[in-house]
């Protein structure tokens, strides 16, 4: 009995020496950035657009106020609209004049995108299709594996040509040919069980770049390649792509995922990240913010309050908390 006790008080004191062990980023040194207080917060967020307490939505390049129905948040937006949803699988489509479509699907739509005069979905359930605003009817449907836990970063369908690639929430990109309506192909980005969305859908050149929050995969006429490594964020600018991994690394990156540069940043967790006027920005949850160049020679990082909740960046303004900060006014050197 006595040696029962003392395994399992041995036992005791390694599970919680290791959950008191988390490890946080410690610069050596920081600077001050002076911010403001926007009277307003984040309540909703994804891949493409964050949705703020006023109804006020922010993409990634302006910040814009629209008619938001109670409950409902922003999705992703066209030229001339807007793809906003509830959680009970109400979708409006909103412009500058306010409603121009109404749609009710039987699972709250998590990912949308439209195209012509279609708008291709993928549904809480990860049931996606096309919704043919012409005929005000779904003129395709398909499932996948449902998805039980899902980061919150969910990518929008990417229109190439005739085709469209559908990012599923079990790791899967499914390309379809909205000519006739029938797959072209399907892959797979990573097939872990838990937390395998696809978080990042792009296209470099004719490479097509996609990321699950472990892995990230590049696929062009020369083949696919793959790096594994957990992911927080990823960019693409101009003609590199820029990978934030959660082990606190920033990595410049080509078409073929070779490395250009990388630099570490020990322990960092990024919140958020983006490249504005040529700089790389990342935000670690303390609220480190670290402004970099791009071959990561040279940084500063500057201290703001810890991140609470949801952080964006929105034409070169970052949103947090109940503060906004000007990224043109921080700089490396």
């Amino acid at each position: 009995m006595r040696k029962t006790l003392l395994l399992a008080s041995s036992i005791a004191v390694v599970i919680f020496s290791g959950c008191g062990s988390k490890q946080y980023y410690k610069p050596e040194q920081t600077f001050s950035a002076s911010s403001s207080t926007m009277g307003d917060s984040i309540v909703h967020y994804s891949r493409d657009g964050a949705t703020l307490a006023s109804g006020k939505v922010l993409t990634e390049h302006q910040a814009v106020k629209i008619e938001l129905d109670k409950g409902f948040y922003f999705i992703n937006h066209s030229v001339n609209a807007a793809i906003t949803a509830d959680n009970q699988g109400h979708c409006h489509l909103v412009s500058s004049k306010g409603k121009v479509a109404s749609i009710k699907f039987p699972q709250a739509v998590v990912g949308a995108s439209i195209v012509g005069q279609y708008m291709v979905y993928v549904l809480q359930n990860n049931n996606f299709g096309v919704y043919d605003f012409a005929t005000n009817a779904i003129v395709y449907n398909n499932k996948s594996e449902q998805a039980f836990s899902l980061d919150a970063r969910i990518a929008n369908p990417l229109q190439i040509d005739n085709l469209v690639v559908i990012p599923t929430l079990d790791g899967k990109l499914v390309i379809l040919d909205l000519t006739t309506l029938k797959i072209a192909k399907e892959m797979y980005v990573s097939t872990e069980k838990t937390l395998n969305n696809i978080i990042f859908l792009g296209r470099l050149n004719n490479t097509l770049v996609a990321s699950t929050p472990n892995k990230v995969l590049t696929v062009n006429n020369q083949g696919k390649k793959e790096l594994d490594t957990a992911v927080s964020d990823v960019i693409i600018d101009r003609n590199a792509i820029f990978i934030f991994a959660k082990d606190g690394r920033i990595i410049q990156l080509d078409e073929s995922l070779s490395v250009i540069a990388e630099k570490k940043f020990k322990f960092a967790h990024f919140s958020v990240a983006t490249i504005y006027n040529d700089k790389v920005y990342a935000l670690d949850k303390q609220g480190f913010l670290i402004v970099s160049n791009k071959s990561f020679s040279h940084h500063k990082v500057y201290k703001i309050d810890e991140i609470k909740g949801y952080a964006f960046v929105s034409d070169g303004t970052l949103y947090y908390n109940d503060d906004i900060l000007k990224l043109g006014d921080l700089s490396y050197e």
